[in-house]
């Protein structure tokens, strides 16, 4: 196990508690003046001393969360030995549409149920590839879970890498074929799924091809659609893009192409019944190790809450 800091600087917070308990003892000793003075009782030294240690204990405990510290360990891993999932994203422009400045737009939700949909398989291997007028890994079928999420967050994104044709629609279906033809899957896994993320405006497909080439990877599919009717596509200024239209016969298409290939098509905020419909073609098969992955949790988030504790203490000293 190791401890690592993601922001070491900013433990220099730390420097405000120092500067609160020099305040403390310098005001005690003016208040011990000005109670002799008085002829006042004043406080003991070991009411100051709890004071002043419960007070660098909040500053200790705040400028530790600045630091943002990480423990990461690495530990054993068993995953299902038959299956693997692939989610496919859309990353055409399409894909950027939104209801207005500001929402979603359908590749952030699209990111969203691929992160939900990872957390629901965790002894599965899971990889993600994108989606064009072709299709790219991004990351093989794996059990890390965090290196899924930051490639879905990091690497996935709008026509990264752009698609080679250059027209109004760039989504084509039929390069999902490829699935069937390229070493996305091991070749040894006996049930191979790819989970596709698209809004369905796509370019006429070749159902009998895209069904063999599939077919012949032993490759199943299962669609979900990301859209909405009522959405455009801002510019960088927040403008309506004219190029852009919503394609009302999307939905149409995607079922088209999905019963091409005897997959379901789902809604997007529909995330029970997909997790559903991916342990079912996946199987429950035997477990197996999986080799060793590193494990990390961010400890700034209780560490910060832990702080509560010595400032509610000294409040109370203080006032009541």
């Amino acid at each position: 196990m190791s401890v690592s800091f993601l922001t070491p600087l900013g433990a220099l917070v730390g420097v405000v508690g120092l500067l609160a308990v020099w305040a403390l003892l310098r005001g005690r000793r003016r208040s011990v003046s000005a109670a002799a003075t008085l002829g006042l009782p004043r406080d003991g030294r070991r009411s100051l001393l709890v004071d002043a240690t419960l007070l660098g204990l909040v500053a200790g405990l705040i400028a530790l969360a600045a630091a943002q510290p990480v423990v990461a360990r690495s530990e054993d891993t068993k995953g299902q030995e038959n299956a693997e999932v692939l989610v496919v994203v859309d990353v055409t422009r399409s894909m950027l549409a939104r209801r207005a400045p500001g929402h979603p737009s359908r590749l952030e939700r699209a990111r969203t149920v691929a992160k939900r949909l990872r957390a629901q398989l965790p002894e599965t291997r899971v990889g993600v590839a994108s989606l064009t007028d072709r299709v790219l890994p991004h990351l093989f079928p794996t059990l890390g879970e965090n290196s899924f999420a930051a490639v879905i967050d990091r690497a996935i994104g709008i026509e990264r890498p752009p698609p080679d044709r250059r027209s109004r629609r760039a989504t084509a279906l039929l390069a999902l074929g490829d699935l069937g033809r390229v070493a996305f899957f091991n070749r040894e896994t006996e049930r191979k799924l790819a989970v596709v993320l698209t809004d369905g405006e796509t370019i006429p497909v070749d159902f009998e091809a895209l069904r063999d080439r599939l077919a012949n990877g032993r490759v199943s599919t299962v669609f979900v659609q990301i859209w909405r009717g009522d959405e455009i596509v801002f510019d960088d200024n927040g403008e309506r893009d004219p190029a852009y239209r919503p394609d009302p016969t999307s939905s149409r298409s995607l079922r088209r192409v999905a019963g091409a290939v005897d997959a379901p098509v789902l809604n997007e905020g529909d995330t029970r019944a997909l997790v559903e419909v991916v342990r079912e073609r996946v199987g429950s098969g035997r477990l197996v190790p999986q080799g060793r992955q590193l494990v990390s949790r961010e400890l700034a988030p209780p560490v910060l809450l832990a702080a509560f504790v010595p400032l509610v203490v000294l409040l109370y000293r203080r006032n009541f």
